[in-house]
């Protein structure tokens, strides 16, 4: 992720937004798809899932921590 110290407060909220909808859609993605009872998935779905999501509450909490040290 780039330095967020170097963007404008503007932009930070704008993708503060954008990566709550993401992580929102992608839980509703991954619990539509992990309750599918008659689709066998592997194990390397579910661990693509929890990564994907992990970096995006990751990059949230990042930008969370830098709007706040803002203020």
């Amino acid at each position: 992720m780039e330095d967020l110290t170097l963007l404008e407060k503007k932009i930070l909220i704008q993708r503060l937004e954008s990566l709550s909808e993401e992580l929102e859609e992608l839980e509703v993605e991954r619990d539509y798809v992990l309750k599918q009872t008659g689709l066998h998935l592997t194990g390397h779905t579910v661990k693509k899932y929890e990564a994907e999501l992990s970096i995006l509450k990751d990059s949230l909490v990042l930008i969370k921590e830098e709007l706040a040290r803002r203020e």
